[in-house]
């Protein structure tokens, strides 16, 4: 039974890692692909633009890695999320992943299909992930209300004020000037509140070493 454990625990350390990592690795990889584009812009260009053009597979490849990251960290997380509500938050936490990955995929045919096209099915993948993830943290309040306190009452109340930030910011973009600058604030918003989960979840299993 202990082995089992450790084992368990092992494994939630793995998922936790992943959640850590994601948002890191994704980050950088934007400031990389950004430095590698003169006149690339952080306030007026959207990072979806890093998907277009001659290096184009650089962002493919950091968007399908991200959501193959979240797919791991929501394994994780969902072992906390057992009420009806919480099934539902994994629900949306898997679909913003796959929807990560189909935004990143959907670059590949920029050589072979109308633009128009592909600029569509970006658009329609992101989209659909971006009111999952808004959607995902203000359940993730309700799915973890009832478990204990001491580990969860202020990451409730967190999730609840990042979900919220987040669809403010998400629907102030278009009207915005510098519609670059804030996108970024709003996929910093998520960003964090992956990185903050995934650093709870690492320390959970820790705990239960």
């Amino acid at each position: 039974m202990n082995i089992e454990s450790n084992q368990t625990a092992a494994r939630q350390r793995l998922y936790a890692l992943c959640g850590i990592i994601a948002p890191i690795f994704f980050t950088i990889m934007v400031i990389i692909e950004s430095l590698l584009r003169p006149g690339f812009s952080q306030i007026y260009s959207t990072v979806s633009e890093l998907g277009l053009g001659h290096l184009a597979i650089l962002q493919i490849m950091n968007f399908v890695i991200f959501g193959f990251l979240l797919i791991c960290f929501t394994v994780g997380f969902s072992r906390y999320l057992k009420t009806r509500s919480g099934k539902t938050v994994t629900a949306l936490l898997i679909t913003f992943s796959i929807a990560v990955m189909l935004a990143g995929v959907a670059f590949l045919f920029q050589w072979t299909s109308p633009y128009n096209a592909v600029i569509l099915a970006h658009s329609v993948a992101s989209i659909i992930g971006f009111y999952a993830i808004f959607i995902a943290q203000i359940l993730t309040w309700q799915a973890l209300k009832g478990s204990d306190q001491d580990i969860w009452r202020n990451y409730r109340i967190y999730s609840l004020i990042s979900g919220f930030v987040t669809l403010i910011v998400l629907f102030y973009i278009p009207f915005s000037p510098y519609q670059g600058l804030f996108e970024r604030v709003f996929i910093a918003v998520w960003l964090i509140w992956i990185e903050v989960t995934a650093i709870k979840l690492y320390r959970l299993s820790k705990s239960r070493d």
